[in-house]
């Protein structure tokens, strides 16, 4: 005789949530990767009195752009 066992459900998260966070971590991921890089050409192609005002060198700038969209 064998026995299911369910786990049981995370404190004021219903099962259908509990199963659907890894699609929405999965989502959330797809997203930010799609982003980084127009974000990262953005800061790229800002001119230097706007880079001196958000406080980031030309520099900083080009090396942020030049990441791969997986880095952080």
């Amino acid at each position: 005789m064998s026995m299911i066992v369910k786990a049981p459900a995370l404190p004021g998260m219903s099962r259908p949530a509990m199963a659907s966070w890894p699609r929405a971590v999965v989502s959330a991921t797809l997203r930010s990767w799609i982003a980084r890089p127009r974000q990262r050409r953005d800061l790229a192609e800002l001119g230097d009195h706007l880079l001196r005002d958000i406080g980031v060198s030309r520099r900083d700038a080009l090396r942020e752009a030049a990441k791969p969209f997986w880095k952080r």
